[in-house]
């Protein structure tokens, strides 16, 4: 965005729909301190919305699968492990569950 303002600043003020940016006396420093403070505000935007995204477990799985490229199959073998592992404790509780209906209605529930 700053390469575009640098290479030509009329055609970027145009683009944001906003009025000609005029140099000339109080009103034009006043339009240039607003638009300084504007890109400040929006950097400083990005900035905290990169460090969320470093942050993030997803950016630490792309990290080290750059590095790395079996590192998404090893997560992928745990994801999978931790969903049998998941899906097993469910059937049990639902097998239990339906023990417990079948002593309550005195049959077979399902």
């Amino acid at each position: 965005m700053l390469e575009d303002i640098a290479k030509n600043p009329l055609a970027f003020i145009l683009k944001q729909g906003w009025a000609a940016v005029s140099l000339d006396g109080d009103r034009g420093l006043m339009e240039l301190r607003s638009l300084y403070e504007h890109l400040q505000a929006r950097i400083l935007e990005m900035i905290e919305t990169l460090d969320d995204m470093r942050a993030s477990a997803d950016y630490q799985i792309f990290q080290a699968a750059e590095q790395d490229a079996a590192v998404i199959g090893q997560i992928v073998s745990a994801q999978q492990e931790d969903l049998e592992k998941e899906i097993a404790a469910l059937q049990a509780d639902a097998e239990r569950t339906a023990e417990e209906a079948k002593e309550l209605a005195g049959e077979v529930p399902f």
